[in-house]
């Protein structure tokens, strides 16, 4: 998974530039402040991240009626 992070200082948002396989915690430093922050990436926003990476390769869902 890939984290967009934004900063409660500046605003600014940036990519975290590694690969998170699973939850937790690390400091990232703004591009924009220069403020230190601490990121933290919990089981939920795992399994939310995975349900929405599903759901753009899942095929489209649609009704379909015999047309008269």
């Amino acid at each position: 998974m890939r984290a967009i992070v934004t900063c409660e200082g500046c605003g600014y948002r940036q990519m975290v530039a590694r690969q998170l396989e699973r939850p937790e915690t690390f400091h990232l430093v703004c591009h924009g402040c220069e403020r230190t922050l601490l990121v933290t990436v919990t089981a939920i926003d795992m399994h939310a991240a995975r349900a929405r990476s599903w759901s753009k390769t899942a095929p489209a869902r649609t009704l379909s009626r015999p047309v008269a």
